[in-house]
């Protein structure tokens, strides 16, 4: 069902094999911190994904996931929205969607957006690992589908 959603949303990126190429396609030519930003990118959503997809517990990703670079680019007050200056365009497909609140926002809305989800899951993880009213894989699953809009974002797809 997860999966098949996400397929539904994010048909050009549902695929492993095919994230992996937008990430060589938008790793192209880039140099420096927007590079590592990429990298750090590319990391937390082959591991979020892991979870999706049901090929590892999320208790073993959690902790696995990166907010290095993230935290050194926001203390010393990166602009995040040179990723893509464009705001993230509207999608018909995402309309009615949890990430329709991203649509029309600028990137750095979408890059804050998802590290603090990472971070917020991070502090619960600490504190609270054990509570079985956490839905774990239901957290991963929104960070996950917020890299794949930031992809697509800064990719230039679509979707419609």
């Amino acid at each position: 069902m997860v999966l098949e959603s996400l397929a539904t949303l994010f048909s050009g990126l549902s695929s492993a094999a095919e994230a992996s190429k937008i990430f060589r396609e938008l790793l192209k030519g880039k140099r420096g911190e927007m590079r590592a930003l990429l990298e750090e990118f590319k990391k937390n959503l082959t591991l979020s994904r892991l979870a999706v997809e049901k090929e590892t517990a999320p208790l073993k990703v959690i902790p696995e996931l990166s907010t290095t670079v993230y935290d050194r680019l926001l203390e010393s007050n990166f602009d995040f929205n040179i990723l893509k200056r464009k705001k993230i365009q509207k999608n018909e497909k995402l309309m009615s969607s949890d990430l329709s609140s991203f649509l029309g926002k600028e990137t750095v809305d979408l890059v804050v957006s998802i590290y603090d989800r990472i971070k917020e899951m991070q502090v619960i993880y600490k504190v609270d690992r054990d509570n079985p009213s956490i839905d774990w894989d239901r957290r991963l699953l929104n960070v996950h589908k917020r890299i794949l809009l930031l992809m697509s974002h800064l990719y230039g797809w679509s979707g419609d």
